[in-house]
């Protein structure tokens, strides 16, 4: 078991394994979870971002038009790692199309909110695409 000892507060944390039959005498890789927050912007209603992280929050800001966000998966992601995408709808509703590489997710007409609404959707990492919660 690896510990770190915070000795300002004279707290530890651990990492404990789990008892997982399946995981015998192997290794297993765990990660250290990462997160971020960053604001897209957007060229002629269209962006790409690469998510990296394991738990990414992505801000569009208010969209006027019909807008499509391009996900691309980086290296390091695991299954299990979110996405969060959230927007506010001008005084028309318009959404945003949401894709993996060039696969719809989630079209433009399917995931607007209300008029003037704010929205966030969340996505997580199967190991191959996103899934929408």
């Amino acid at each position: 078991m690896s510990a770190y000892i915070n000795r300002t507060l004279n707290s530890r944390y651990a990492f404990r394994a789990p008892s997982i039959e399946a995981d015998a005498d192997k290794e297993t890789l765990v990660p250290f979870p990462t997160s971020e927050a960053k604001d897209v912007t957007l060229s002629s209603n269209k962006a790409s971002v690469t998510v990296e992280r394991a738990t990414t929050i992505l801000k569009l800001g208010t969209l006027a038009a019909a807008s499509e966000l391009t996900l691309t998966a980086g290296a390091d992601l695991k299954v299990g790692d979110l996405v969060l995408v959230a927007w506010t709808e001008a005084a028309t509703a318009v959404g945003c199309a949401i894709k993996h590489d060039t696969t719809t997710l989630i079209s433009a007409a399917n995931a607007k909110g209300g008029n003037s609404a704010n929205v966030v959707k969340q996505l997580v990492w199967d190991g191959s695409s996103w899934l929408i919660l």
